[in-house]
């Protein structure tokens, strides 16, 4: 795929006459944080060159319209209406289809034809994202495709004026939504609309749409509706490749979605207390974190949380909703402290909820010590708050320091690491998740948090017995 073709200005104005394309990386950083200079390619920091917006030449303008007929050619409409209780319509598609090289992906091609902007890179401002009307959705909207999702997971921004609803929906895919600001309520159901059950929400809410169970927002106060969800979208397009399918599928999934009337009780269903870990390496124990079984969360930001283990003094609940395989928490450490250093599978998505500091990653394959064996040009900085989207790419190691002000507080709204439904696959679910222990990390870490707190008038509150081997 060529990224270099066009780089557009997401001004609101007319690009010559032609649908926009979404298959380049796009330049949309705004003033995320201050990302460390890029050495090759640089993780905390968008993609894309300078924004700019140039002419077309006739020959690209006719090869864009030529991409578009193949796409259409193989990318099938996007289903039956929302209202249809009755049996899909049939399918179209024949064995006889041509077979076409170095095509798109599916879910690319499906990128393409939701006609909204795409944003790729390293990190994102979810409540500053610039947003498009989506016309399958009856909204505005964005796609956030970061890097470190490894193409199994996606994001999308959605903003519903006051008075306004989505067009009613249902998919094969899991949906966990973080309503970011205003009020509204959201119906499910399956089958007869009739038999719809309401939620209603305000900012903070955590909630799923659930497998393929119909659902509409609806905005019911007097501010625009912003929300953002993860989804794992591109696996399930790229496995199957008809939209149809995915968004007009008649299976009901009973255990995700029964239509009981308490289904969105903020009340858990249960609870699991967190069960410690084995650091020591003596016993193969690898415990678990807390969970609360629960469908609905209303504010994230006032969450209640349970001793972790993940640093010091840091809390978290994990939330397993809708039985879904993806994995959900929230999580929140004290000013002046870091977590220890870990790598893992591919699309955790985090969402700052509060306070500000900033993220250390690199690749694991320059080892445990980056500083020290002079590879310190790979290590990627990047500072975060409230409102930053960001996901660790694939096993590369990453630790989140809080040199602001105020505990930090994150949702994972996205990611691989159930405890309760695990994947066989360890490309994406990592069951031996990798660790770095504070007494075995580079040195060098701790003097650029001390450096980093120096300058914002913090102060280190790391217990020096963590550093000491046990």
């Amino acid at each position: 795929m060529d990224h270099s073709r066009h780089h557009h200005h997401h001004d609101g104005h007319a690009h010559d006459g032609h649908e926009h394309t979404h298959d380049e990386h796009h330049d949309h950083s705004h003033g995320a944080g201050n990302a460390a200079p890029a050495h090759g390619h640089s993780h905390g920091e968008p993609t894309g060159n300078a924004i700019e917006k140039i002419g077309f030449t006739r020959s690209q303008f006719l090869r864009i319209c030529l991409a578009g007929v193949a796409a259409g050619a193989v990318a099938p409409s996007l289903g039956a209406s929302a209202q249809a209780a009755t049996a899909s319509k049939p399918r179209t598609d024949s064995y006889d289809d041509p077979v076409v090289f170095n095509e798109l992906s599916p879910y690319r091609q499906f990128l393409k034809k939701e006609g909204i902007p795409v944003y790729e890179g390293g990190f994102i401002d979810v409540n500053k994202v610039e947003l498009k009307p989506w016309k399958r959705v009856g909204a505005l909207g964005a796609y956030i495709f970061l890097e470190g999702t490894a193409g199994t997971v996606d994001a999308w921004v959605c903003e519903i004026p006051p008075g306004g609803q989505t067009t009613a929906e249902r998919h094969i895919f899991e949906e966990q939504i973080l309503v970011l600001s205003g009020k509204g309520r959201t119906q499910v159901w399956q089958g007869d609309p009739k038999n719809a059950i309401t939620l209603e929400w305000e900012r903070g809410a955590v909630f799923p749409s659930p497998l393929n169970a119909w659902h509409r927002h609806i905005n019911t106060g007097k501010d625009p509706v912003r929300m953002v969800a993860i989804t794992n979208a591109p696996l399930l397009i790229d496995i199957f490749r008809h939209t149809d399918f995915i968004f007009d599928n008649d299976h009901v999934f009973t255990e995700r979605f029964d239509g009981r009337k308490d289904y969105f009780s903020p009340k858990p269903a249960a609870f699991y207390p967190t069960v410690a870990r084995d650091r020591t390496g003596k016993t193969n124990a690898r415990g678990h974190h807390s969970y609360t079984i629960v469908n609905y969360v209303p504010n994230v930001w006032k969450a209640e949380l349970h001793p972790a283990g993940q640093g010091v003094d840091d809390y978290d609940t994990h939330y397993a909703m809708a039985r879904n395989s993806m994995a959900l928490h929230v999580e929140q450490f004290p000013t002046g402290t870091y977590e220890r250093c870990h790598r893992h599978g591919p699309g955790s998505t985090i969402i700052l909820l509060d306070g500000s500091g900033f993220s250390m990653m690199w690749p694991s394959e320059i080892g445990t010590t980056p500083f020290k064996d002079g590879k310190q040009r790979q290590v990627q900085l990047f500072d975060w708050k409230e409102g930053t989207l960001v996901v660790p790419p694939l096993q590369w190691y990453h630790q989140h320091f809080n040199s602001g002000k105020t505990p930090a507080r994150f949702v994972k709204l996205g990611g691989w690491n159930n405890d309760l439904y695990p994947f066989t696959t360890t490309l994406v679910s990592d069951p031996g998740r990798t660790e770095i222990d504070y007494p075995d990390e580079d040195p060098r870490v701790r003097e650029i948090f001390v450096e980093r707190l120096a300058g914002t008038g913090g102060q280190f509150k790391m217990p020096e017995s963590v550093f000491k081997k046990r």
